[in-house]
């Protein structure tokens, strides 16, 4: 089995944070694959890394990275693509405008050789 890195920036979401980790944690059985979700931090101001770190410290396929400062979406998806173990990546916004239930066809899509 290949083991899935699920890089996802987080910039203030702490109101979202709560319904992500929910549908994270209950769509991954769908993916029939190894896991781990990066939530990378870019300088929120809000509650998001302390959230982000209860999740890691409760559910260990949960991590948590922390930016210095706010240096922008793509340099936080370039710091969780350079923390990812996984041998494939998938990179998922923190609003849950990618929803993670949908993740098993493009994981189908992968495994049939597609990038």
């Amino acid at each position: 089995l290949a083991m899935i890195s699920i890089v996802i920036p987080i910039y203030n979401e702490e109101e979202n944070l709560p319904t992500l980790y929910q549908r994270l944690a209950t769509a991954s059985p769908l993916w029939e694959e190894p896991f781990e979700v990066l939530l990378v931090d870019d300088g929120s101001h809000d509650r998001s890394l302390t959230m982000m770190r209860e999740f890691a410290a409760q559910d260990p396929r949960f991590r948590a990275v922390k930016l210095s400062r706010n240096f922008g979406h793509q340099a936080a998806i370039s710091a969780g693509i350079a923390h990812a173990k996984g041998d494939a990546v998938v990179i998922m916004d923190g609003d849950l405008q990618d929803p993670p239930e949908e993740l098993p066809r493009f994981l189908a899509k992968w495994r049939e050789g597609y990038e």
